[in-house]
C-alpha cells in the first residue's frame, strides 16, 4: 500500500466512525427529549427528504467521481500512446547509433588492412633497397610487392566516397 493511501484510510475510519458517533447520539438526544412514540415517529418522518437529498447527493458525487476516472483514463491513454512513439523513436535512434558503429568497425578494419599492406610495401622496399640482397630476394620482393600494391588499388577502387568520409 503506498504512503499515500494510508492518510488517506485513516481519514475514511475517522469520517465513519464520525457519522456514526453522530447517528447514536441522535437516537439518545430524540429517546431524551421526545418521550412519546409518536412524537418519535413525527420527528423521524422529517427527516424523510434529507435522507432523499442525500441520497441524490450521493448519486451525483458517484457520477462526478465516473467522470473524473474517465477523464484520467483518457489521459493515461495519451501518456501511453506519446510513450510509444518515444520509444519508437529510440528505437530508431538506437539502430542508426549501431550502423554508425558498423560503418566505423568496416572503416577501422579497412584502414588495418590498408596500413598492413603499407608496412608489407615497405618492407619489401627495404629488400629490394637493401645492398646485401641476393637478385633471387630482389625479384621475390618485386613481385610480392606488385601483388600488394594491385591488391591496394582494388581496394581503392572499391570505395564509395561516403566509405572514405
Amino acid at each position: 500500500m503506498s504512503e499515500n493511501q494510508n492518510p488517506k484510510k485513516f481519514l475514511l475510519i475517522k469520517l465513519i466512525l464520525l457519522v456514526v458517533l453522530i447517528w447514536g447520539l441522535s437516537a439518545v438526544l430524540i429517546i431524551v427529549f421526545l418521550s412519546e412514540w409518536s412524537d418519535r415517529g413525527t420527528f423521524g418522518d422529517l427527516f424523510g427528504a434529507v435522507n432523499a437529498l442525500f441520497s441524490a447527493l450521493a448519486f451525483a458525487v458517484l457520477i462526478y467521481t465516473i467522470v473524473l476516472q474517465r477523464e484520467e483514463i483518457k489521459q493515461n491513454r495519451e501518456e501511453i500512446v506519446l510513450n510509444r512513439k518515444e520509444l519508437e523513436k529510440s528505437g530508431k535512434l538506437q539502430r542508426k547509433a549501431q550502423e554508425v558503429l558498423i560503418r566505423q568497425v568496416e572503416q577501422t578494419q579497412l584502414s588495418a588492412k590498408m596500413n598492413a599492406m603499407r608496412t608489407l610495401v615497405d618492407y619489401y622496399n627495404n629488400q629490394i633497397s637493401n645492398p646485401k640482397s641476393t637478385e633471387e630476394i630482389v625479384e621475390k620482393a618485386k613481385q610480392k610487392r606488385k601483388q600488394i600494391i594491385l591488391q591496394i588499388d582494388q581496394l581503392i577502387d572499391g570505395l564509395n566516397d561516403s566509405d572514405v568520409e
